[in-house]
């Protein structure tokens, strides 16, 4: 191993722990904004940081200049074969830019008042028409720009001698880009009153807030637990959820030229990334591969199961090593319940396992890249290994180890300070990486629809509607936002699973384990084999009939991804309409009396 490769993994190791990190305190943060609003109390939203409007009108501008600069000054560099490509990123850039800040814009004056004269003409639209205009122009730009003559764009460089084809294009629209930005962030500063400005960021802050006064809590030990295994249990619960991320890749693997021609990465290759890929995205013999995944094995799914397999441990020892029987109940009921859905778990993704031909991680998302997503090839196993996973990770309605209505708060009972908090991080840090494993095994990875290595192909069958070609780094961005975008998605719904279904009974949580899970399981097995023998046999029509298939299904998604945006900009931009809903008695009475008065706390 070089140093390059050394740094390379050491940048991945931070990336993936700080993800997991910020995860955990947005997962929290979520679940409390979620039990506010379910049982129609203050949400945690009242911490309160206080900074200079000065400073922030600086933090607000000086990402916009580098951002900017950033964007204009590669796209006047030279880039045989993608000036078409970085004039058109250019322009969908600007247009991006151009409709959220005046979306945003018209939202803020519409709830203040205006200011100038500009703030009154952007006022007049509704917001949700920007949005609406912002996404026709998008879709007009991607044609239109492809339909300028290429003659249009040639000057003739008459001090170089050479023409210079599309460069100057690609050049003004960076520049476009460039200017929308800094406008809209130098506008954006301009906007920030005098004074200090009170920052709560929806409720962020508590959570950062809760963390640091654990560092400050009491330690508590019972007299008669045992000290090694007391202290030892929390770490073993956080550990699994940080070392199993290591061999997920985040993002498309980045192709280096090297430049030394000595087959090893070194620190002098690393500012010669490829401009271009090939389509399949199999780099060339003169290119040097560098995975994002911090490790990819060939047995990356096995040592996801093996090493995630040890989570039991803490919690089992937290347990017994508490001298509580409320404890080693719930420790007890955490090793059945999360030794039973290994099980299941392992079984339900064999299927995909038998389609794929492989266990390694980086090879399973690129298949679902080149072909269709998990979720359409086995669509029953998702649903499987969806079940199993919420109980494996011990959420709602399958958190009888930690339910608090039977048993106190099961092996977490004796626990406090810093030594909760890592119990606490843990479980957080494992319901981020369980969203990591979803998206990795069942909706492509970091592959978009019609998004390859060298661009976006959109074609059905063997007609190729469109074709845009992009830089090796504009897909690599892309594709690493797309995973973490995905993450956070799969991780949003899981929150709202847990304030949607009451608890199961613990009899009936092992019921469904072993006696539903486990033969649905195996039955997809039979059946994933059946149809696999029926399609080798079929001959090269159905081949083809899949092959097609496949381009409809990432039609699907696209498709659906765009109505999705659509539909949650709208429901954004309606006005929120409270309605009380009265349910107990209790509370139909206090309603009745003139409902309770608000406390300092939450005024």
């Amino acid at each position: 191993m070089t140093w390059a490769v050394a740094v390379l993994t050491l940048v991945k190791v931070i990336i993936i722990i700080a993800f997991l990190l910020t995860m955990a305190a947005v997962s929290v943060w979520a679940d409390r904004r979620q039990s506010a609003m379910v049982q129609d109390r203050v949400g945690p939203c009242r911490a309160v940081v206080y900074v200079p409007s000065m400073l922030l009108r600086g933090a607000l501008a000086l990402p916009a200049i580098i951002i900017a600069g950033l964007i204009a000054i590669p796209f006047w560099h030279s880039a045989p074969g993608l000036e078409l490509a970085r004039m058109t990123t250019g322009f969908e850039v600007a247009i991006l830019v151009g409709w959220f800040s005046l979306l945003l814009l018209s939202a803020h004056v519409r709830r203040t008042e205006p200011e100038n004269g500009f703030d009154e003409l952007v006022a007049r639209v509704e917001p949700r028409n920007y949005f609406y205009a912002g996404l026709v122009l998008h879709l007009l730009a991607l044609p239109l720009v492809r339909l300028i003559p290429r003659s249009f764009w040639q000057v003739r460089v008459e001090l170089l001698g050479d023409p210079l084809i599309l460069q100057l294009g690609a050049g003004l629209a960076g520049t476009v880009a460039a200017i929308v930005i800094m406008s809209s962030g130098f506008y954006g500063a301009a906007k920030l009153p005098d004074g200090k400005i009170g920052i709560r960021l929806a409720g962020l802050l508590h959570a950062v807030a809760d963390a640091i006064k654990l560092v400050w809590k009491e330690d508590f030990r019972p007299k008669r637990a045992d000290k090694l295994l007391f202290t030892l249990a929390p770490m073993l619960a956080m550990f699994p959820a940080l070392v199993t991320f290591a061999v997920i890749p985040f993002g498309s693997t980045l192709c280096f030229n090297d430049l030394n021609q000595d087959g090893v990465l070194n620190f002098g290759d690393l500012a010669g990334l490829a401009n271009t890929v090939d389509h399949s995205g199999v780099w060339a013999a003169s290119q040097l591969p560098g995975s994002l995944a911090i490790s990819d094995m060939n047995v990356g799914l096995l040592y996801i199961f093996a090493i995630a397999g040890t989570g039991v441990v803490g919690a089992a020892i937290a347990g017994w090593a508490s001298d509580n029987k409320f404890a080693l109940l719930g420790g007890l009921r955490a090793t059945a319940q999360m030794v039973s859905y290994e099980v299941a778990m392992g079984l339900s993704i064999v299927g995909m396992l038998m389609i794929t031909s492989t266990v390694k991680m980086g090879s399973l998302i690129d298949w679902q890249g080149a072909n269709a997503w998990g979720i359409f090839v086995q669509p029953f196993a998702f649903i499987l290994f969806f079940v199993a996973l919420v109980a494996e990770t011990k959420r709602v309605p399958f958190d009888q180890p930690e339910g608090e209505s039977e048993i106190v708060a099961g092996y977490l009972l004796e626990y406090s300070g810093m030594k909760f908090g890592l119990f606490f991080l843990g479980e957080y840090a494992e319901f981020a990486f369980s969203s990591a494993l979803l998206v990795a095994l069942f909706f492509g990875g970091c592959h978009l629809p019609f998004l390859y290595a060298d661009g976006i192909h959109i074609a059905f069958g063997g007609t190729l509607l469109y074709s845009l070609k992009m830089s090796h780094l504009a897909v690599t961005v892309i594709h690493v936002i797309a995973f973490f975008g995905k993450t956070l998605l799969l991780t949003w719904l899981q929150v709202f699973i847990r304030w949607t279904l009451p608890r199961f009974r613990y009899d009936q949580v092992m019921k469904l384990g072993w006696t539903k899970l486990l033969p649905l399981a195996l039955a997809n097995i039979l059946l994933t084999g059946l149809v696999l023998l029926g399609i080798d046999s079929a001959g090269p029509a159905v081949q083809s009939a899949l092959a097609f298939a496949a381009d409809i299904s990432q039609a699907l998604v696209a498709v659906g991804a765009l109505v999705a945006a659509v539909a949650f900009v709208t429901w954004l931009l309606e006005p929120t309409k409270f309605r009380r809903v009265v349910r107990s008695s209790a509370a139909r009475y206090t309603a009745a009396k003139g409902g309770i008065k608000p406390t300092e706390m939450q005024a």
